[in-house]
C-alpha cells in the first residue's frame, strides 16, 4: 500500500501535538511491511518557498507553502502558479493508495477539494485534534468574553456551539459567517472517507455536530518506546513534577505555578517543578509577564526549574528526572501526547478532570485528577503526594503503557482497508 500523510506543521519547525503525532503515524507506516511507500506532506509558512510550491526536506518529507486568506472561514489564498513542482504534481507522482490528513488549519479547507480532484480514487482520513470545525475559537470550545477588552483567562468552557452561542463569541458578521463556516466544513467534510478521533470524547462532540457516527473510528495515538530503559519514580523525600509542552495559555501553566503559591512554604519545600517548556516567547505579553511573575519567586525560593524546550531524544531523560507529570489544561483536551509519554515511561499524571485528559487518567489508579483551573484544590493534592509517598508509588504502579506507534499505524491501515475495496494494494 502506497500511503502519504499530510499536516499542518512539521514537529522539525513547530513541536505541537498534532504535528508529532502526524509525524509519528508516518514514521510508523515508514516501517511497516504492508505499506510500499510513505511519504510526509507538511505546511510551511516559509517565504522563501513560492506559495503553493512543494520542496523536499529530506528523503520522504516535504513542504508545501500555503497560507489562510480568510480566517472565519479556514480559506486558503489562491495559489500563485509556483515555478516548481505543485501539489497536483505532487500527488501523482505519490500517487498513494490512502491519504491520511491530519488538520485542515493553516493548510485551509481547499486542501480536501485539492487531493480529492487530484487523487479521485483515493481514500482520504482525516484525524481530528480539536474542535475547529464545531468552534471559531481556535477550536478550544472555550467563550471569548464580551467587551473591547476583557479580562484574560476569564473565558468558560462551552458545550455546544450554534449561531446564538458563536455569535456570543464573534457578534461581527453573525449569523452569516457561522453558517457559512459550518457550510464550508460540511461539504469538505463529505468527501472524507473516514475520520479519526484520538478519543471517545472527541468523537461524541463531532457525533452531535453531524458526522455519522459509522464514519468516526476512536484510535489512540502512538506513542514511542523510551529510548533506553526508566527507572521508576522515587516519590521520595521531593516530590518532582514536571511540566511538558507549549506554554500556550489553555494548557495551564499558570495553574501549576498558582498552585506552589497556595501552598505553605514549609510544604513547598518538599516540592520541586521542572518546566519543560516551550513558546513563552510566542503568546501574548499579558500571558508571558504573568507567568514571568509567578515563576520569579518560585526559582528563587528552589521549587522551579526552568528546563526549556528540548529535543524528542532527550525526553526520557527529561523523564527520568520527574515523579508525577502535570497536565492542568483548561480546554478540552482531545488526547494530550505527553500523557502517553508519561506513561510509557512510567510516570503518573495529575491532570485536569475534562475531555480526553479525565478519559485517559484512571483517578487514583494511574494518576490524579483535579477541577480544571483549581489552583487550590490542585496545591492541596500536591501537598497530599509530598506527605503520602505511598500514593505516589501506588498510582506509579498501576500506569499502564500507552498504545504503540505499531499498534496504531496496524489500526490505521485496518481503517484503510475497511474503506478501500478499490484500493491497490
Amino acid at each position: 500500500m502506497r500511503v502519504l500523510v499530510v499536516a499542518h506543521g512539521h514537529p522539525d519547525f513547530g513541536p505541537g501535538g498534532g504535528e508529532l503525532a502526524a509525524h509519528t503515524l508516518f514514521e510508523g507506516l515508514k516501517a511497516h511491511p504492508d505499506v510500499s511507500q510513505a511519504r510526509f506532506l507538511a505546511r510551511t509558512g516559509e517565504p522563501r518557498l513560492p506559495s503553493g510550491a512543494v520542496g523536499r526536506l529530506r528523503p520522504g518529507e516535504h513542504l508545501i507553502r500555503r497560507d489562510i486568506a480568510d480566517w472565519p472561514r479556514l480559506e486558503a489564498c489562491p495559489d500563485a502558479p509556483p515555478p516548481g513542482r505543485g501539489l497536483a504534481d505532487f500527488l501523482s507522482d505519490a500517487a498513494p493508495d490512502v491519504v491520511f490528513l491530519h488538520h485542515v488549519v493553516h493548510l485551509g479547507l481547499e486542501i480536501v477539494d485539492d487531493i480529492r480532484s487530484t487523487l479521485p480514487d483515493a481514500r482520504i482520513v482525516l484525524t481530528l485534534h480539536d474542535y475547529l470545525a464545531i468552534c471559531r475559537n481556535e477550536g478550544l470550545m472555550v467563550t471569548r468574553p464580551p467587551g473591547p477588552d476583557p479580562a484574560p483567562l476569564s473565558g468558560t468552557l462551552c458545550r455546544e456551539s450554534g449561531i446564538d452561542a458563536c455569535g456570543r463569541c464573534f457578534p461581527e458578521g453573525a449569523p452569516l459567517i457561522h453558517t457559512e463556516r459550518r457550510e464550508r466544513f460540511r461539504r469538505a467534510f463529505a468527501q472524507i472517507d473516514a475520520f479519526v478521533a484520538p478519543s471517545a470524547f472527541l468523537a461524541e462532540r463531532y457525533v452531535r455536530w453531524g458526522i455519522e457516527p459509522e464514519r468516526i473510528h476512536v484510535i489512540a495515538n502512538g506513542t514511542h518506546a523510551p529510548g533506553r530503559p526508566v527507572a521508576p519514580p522515587s516519590f521520595g523525600a521531593t516530590l518532582r513534577l514536571g511540566f511538558f509542552g507549549q506554554a500556550r495559555p489553555s494548557k495551564g501553566l499558570h495553574v501549576a505555578l498558582a498552585a506552589l503559591h497556595h501552598l505553605e512554604p514549609s510544604v513547598r519545600a518538599r516540592i520541586s517543578l521542572d518546566l519543560n517548556v516551550s513558546r513563552l516567547e510566542a503568546q501574548d505579553a499579558w500571558y508571558r509577564t504573568l507567568v514571568e511573575r509567578l515563576a520569579a519567586p518560585l526559582v528563587q525560593d528552589g521549587s522551579l526549574r526552568w528546563r526549556g524546550a528540548f529535543a524528542r531524544n532527550d525526553l526520557s531523560d527529561r523523564m527520568a528526572s520527574v515523579d508525577a507529570v502535570l497536565v492542568p489544561s483548561t480546554w478540552w483536551e482531545n488526547a494530550p501526547l505527553v500523557i502517553g509519554e508519561a506513561f510509557a515511561h512510567g510516570r503518573p499524571v495529575l491532570g485536569s478532570r475534562l475531555g480526553g485528559i479525565a478519559e485517559a487518567v484512571r483517578d487514583g489508579i494511574d494518576g490524579c485528577l483535579f477541577t480544571p483551573g483549581d489552583a487550590r484544590e490542585l496545591s492541596g493534592l500536591l501537598a497530599r503526594l509530598s506527605e503520602e509517598a505511598v500514593t505516589g508509588r501506588a498510582i506509579a504502579a498501576g500506569v499502564r503503557a500507552p498504545a504503540t506507534v505499531a499498534q496504531s499505524s496496524d489500526a490505521h491501515l485496518a481503517l484503510a482497508r475497511s474503506i478501500g475495496a478499490g484500493l491497490h494494494v
